[in-house]
Parts: C-alpha cells; structure tokens; sequence
C-alpha cells in the first residue's frame, strides 16, 4: 500500500455526525499516507462542516438519497479519477458498488450487507463497539495506525469574534455564563428526550449558575424550542432554524455547556472540547455516546435480550430523570468550569480521547 497516491473516503450522507466520529479515522488515514490525495464522499454540507480540516483536500457530494442515475454519474466521475483505495466508512452495498465500479483497485470497508465479495479487505462490524473504535478498524485495515481517538472540527478566529458579535447583538453577556438547549432532533419518537425535563434542568442551572439559554436547532423544531423559551421569565435567545452551519459551529465553540439529544451537533461539541450533557436512546449509547472527561451521556438500558421496539425506546428514552440530567451536568462543570470573557477569546481545544 506504500504506492497509494490516491484516496477515497466514504462517509454516510444522511446524517453530518457520522462524518464528524470518522475525523480519528481520517487522521489516520492522513498521516500513514501523507503523499496522498484523499477525496471524501458524503453529505452536501460535509465540506462546510470540515471546512479547515487538514486531513482532507477535495470533497464530493452524495445526495442523501442517492438514486442509480446519480449513482450511475458518480461511478463514472470516480472512475476518471483513479483513485488506488476506497476506504468505506458505511455499511452501505450501495457504496461498495460504487468503489468496484469506479475501477477502485483496494477496497476496505465492512463486511455487512452482503457486500464482502466486492471488496479486496473486510473488516468484521462487531457491536457493540463505539463508532469510533469501528471506524478506526477500518484504518487499521489500510494499514494505518491510531493518531488517537479524539474527534476533531475547527472553526476560525473570525467566526468566533462574529459569532459574539452576534450574541451580544442580540443581549447576551459575555461575562456571563452560557448555556446552549438543543431540545429538538430527527427521528423525534425514538430520540428527543421530554420537553418538561430539558426545561427544568435548564432552570435549575440558571439558578445555580447564572446561565444565559440559548436554544439550537434546526428550522423545523421550532414547536419544541418555542415551550421552551416561553418557560423562562427573563427569555431564552431562540436561535433554533437562525443559524448557518458554520454559525452553529462557532456558536458551540462559545458556550459553556450543552445539554442536548444525540444529535449531529452533539457530537460537533465534543469535537470543539465544549462540554456536554446528552440523552440517548438505549440502542444508541454504546455504539455513539461520548461518556468521558468533560462530556456525560445518559440512557435507561433495555432488559438484556429485549428487541429494541420503537415504543420500547421511546419508553425508556422518556425513563431518564431529570435529577441525573443535573448532576451529570455538575459533573462535567466541575471538570470544566464556565469561562470568564476574557477567557471566553482564548482558542477552543480539541476534544478528548475516549
């Protein structure tokens, strides 16, 4: 594989966290084949999303829902590429295809989905392993070793200054603590926690720490955030659907805490080092729950054996109290106090290693 001069990412392109736990992957990648050229293939805004990221140098789109023709312009697009390796990070057939059609020579990815035989090197998918540690199997496959298993995003000095222009804009005090609400997420039923909890959780920190809310979200959880603005006698900012991605971005990079669901912006906060508080589906947490240093996820597990129903992960994502929701975010303020302003301009660290 010493030959490699070209290199093909695979990332899922529904949702932009799954491109966010393969940085420790792609820096893996990036410094076993520093000679390289390494494409990433995902999600539309994946390039916006790494904008900065050192260890990729062109990106292309795959629709969310790719269909054969585009598929079908895909493979031909690659195929003009040449590139020595494709390196699956999803579990898809469909991108396994793709690579054998594109002409691809070394392709390593999973061996799910019945797709084994069109690849040159599989790699066992073995739940219930974080994401993570899966993807840097993967790594391992193309014969590059663990740079560490911190993920990674970067966000710019100027659109932090701009970001707290903004907010200041916009009445909030940058001496003053922040804490940023995401209540809403896709797939609603079998992952947003109960909008009665983050408000009183929200509430009691207020209390204790003097917090500012800011609510994030995207534009069609309006419904949720609204409630919970509407429980706070002095306002909580509603930037929920007011925010570009890269806004977003820098907005996390700013914060004192999150406390959210397993979302994509979730994980974005861990890579920024911005501590977090999330609640998960119990079929979720071990595979995408990020439980250490400054960062706590909470669940209520199934009985073992149990299938995962969606009721039953409604029922027990609902199940999670709101006392542990506070003390988990006790703990990770003990770990990482709210900032000073002064403090608040010094340049965000990168996020931990599992």
């Amino acid at each position: 594989m010493s030959d490699v001069q070209r290199i093909l990412i695979v990332t899922k392109s529904r949702y932009l966290g799954d491109t966010i736990v393969a940085v420790p992957a792609m820096r893996a990648l990036a410094a076993r084949y520093p000679q390289a050229h390494i494409t990433l293939l995902s999600n539309p805004a994946a390039g916006e999303l790494l904008r900065g990221c050192p260890y990729v140098h062109e990106y292309l789109a795959r629709p969310v829902a790719a269909r054969r023709r585009t598929d079908l312009e895909m493979w031909r697009v690659l195929r003009r590429k040449k590139y020595d390796m494709a390196v699956l990070f999803n579990r898809s057939l469909s991108s396994a295809v793709l690579a054998f059609m594109a002409r691809i020579p070394q392709r390593v990815g999973f061996d799910t989905e019945g797709r084994g035989f069109l690849l040159t090197q599989r790699v066992p998918y073995e739940p219930p392993k974080h994401e993570i540690l899966h993807l840097l199997d993967v790594a391992e496959a193309c014969g590059a070793p663990a740079q560490g298993t911190h993920m990674e995003l970067w966000v710019t000095p100027e659109e932090r200054e701009a970001i707290r222009d903004r907010l200041t804009k916009e009445g909030i005090d940058l001496s003053a603590p922040i804490l940023l609400v995401q209540p809403g997420a896709n797939d609603a039923y079998v992952k947003r926690w109960r909008t009665e909890g983050f408000i009183w959780v929200a509430q009691q920190l207020q209390k204790e720490y003097g917090f500012q809310v800011i609510l994030l979200g995207a534009n069609n959880e309006q419904d949720v955030a609204e409630q919970v603005a509407a429980s706070f006698k002095d306002g909580a900012l509603n930037m929920v659907g007011r925010t570009s991605l890269r806004e977003a971005l820098a907005l996390l990079a700013e914060v004192d805490l999150l406390i959210g669901n397993d979302t994509g912006m979730m994980h974005a906060a861990v890579a920024l080092g911005t501590p977090t508080v999330a609640i998960f589906a119990p079929h979720k947490f071990q595979r995408w729950a990020h439980n250490h240093d400054c960062h706590r996820a909470l669940t209520v597990p199934l009985p073992e054996g149990v299938r995962p129903t969606e009721e039953l992960i409604h029922q027990h994502l609902y199940a999670v109290k709101e006392e542990d929701v506070l003390q988990a975010a006790h703990e990770v303020l003990g770990v990482k106090p709210p900032r000073t302003g002064r403090e608040r301009r010094k340049k965000q660290v990168s996020g931990t290693n599992l």
